[in-house]
């Protein structure tokens, strides 16, 4: 008898264990100011609100979605939620950018982040890219390495801080090839005669506002070719066409260079 109320304690306590829920680790937030390494992948949720319920944001925005191992947890409110995290390329420690954590990334390892397209194209024309990242309190935060803040333009200046402001301006490379259109996404009309340019999506930014890139001026030259010319922004060249750093010159810019037989330059070009 005592053998058989011993079996049945055991089958209990076996099914038991069977059936009990699985209790979920929580996952740590991301201690500040502290370096860590993995890869930014592309970012392609359209929603305007994520796992940040007081954030509201768009694809078209600088943001990233951190992931949930550092995420912290939602339901004791305490989240990387409206941080910012300073991102590098792991093969380029010299120059970082600011982006704002609006959610979180389920499926990314520890360590990695999640860019939206405007984000990750500011450094590179892949899906994913090693990184390193750490965690910031607040986008102004800066230390001793180059930190770029790609979400605001910089105040005017002038005099000599202007002319230095202009000297560290990026510079770009990528190729140039040559279109047809007089209307394009900056609702304004042109000739092939003038001497303008349709911006990389990823490059554009908004269409209207402050981070609207409709008007800037790009000096372009090209390989092969000692001639030097200033273009207007006035269009937009849709990523399936043109990645990061690429250009799509109107006839008479891509002329300055090489007939237009050739169809593709290669560029090196920064904003004026």
């Amino acid at each position: 008898m005592a053998s058989f109320f011993s079996l049945a304690i055991m089958a209990s306590s076996l099914l038991g264990a069977m059936s009990a829920p699985v209790t979920r680790v929580d996952s740590q937030v991301a201690t500040l100011n502290t370096q860590y390494s993995g890869f930014a992948t592309l970012y392609k949720d359209d929603s305007i609100r994520g796992a940040c319920p007081e954030v509201e944001y768009t694809n078209e925005e600088l943001v990233v979605a951190m992931n949930s191992a550092q995420f912290g947890n939602v339901k004791s409110n305490s989240t990387v939620c409206g941080k910012f995290v300073k991102v590098n390329r792991a093969d380029d420690p010299s120059e970082s950018f600011i982006y704002k954590v609006v959610d979180l990334c389920k499926d990314c390892d520890k360590n990695s982040l999640r860019l939206s397209e405007s984000a990750i194209r500011e450094f590179t024309n892949s899906e994913q890219v090693a990184i390193e990242w750490m965690l910031i309190e607040n986008e102004t935060e800066q230390d001793p390495k180059n930190v770029t803040k790609p979400t605001k333009k910089p105040a005017a200046k002038s005099g000599k801080e202007d002319t230095e402001a202009k000297n560290t301006k990026s510079t770009y490379h990528g190729r140039g090839t040559w279109f047809s259109d007089t209307m394009g996404s900056c609702s304004e009309g042109f000739s092939q005669d003038d001497m303008i340019v349709a911006l990389n999506e990823a490059q554009m930014g908004k269409m209207w506002g402050s981070g609207s890139k409709c008007g800037a001026k790009i000096r372009v030259s090209a390989k092969g070719s000692s001639a030097s010319v200033v273009v207007r922004v006035v269009d937009t060249c849709p990523h399936r066409y043109c990645s990061f750093g690429q250009l799509d010159l109107s006839q008479a810019a891509f002329k300055k260079f090489a007939p237009m037989s050739k169809g593709v330059l290669e560029l090196e070009w920064s904003f004026v």
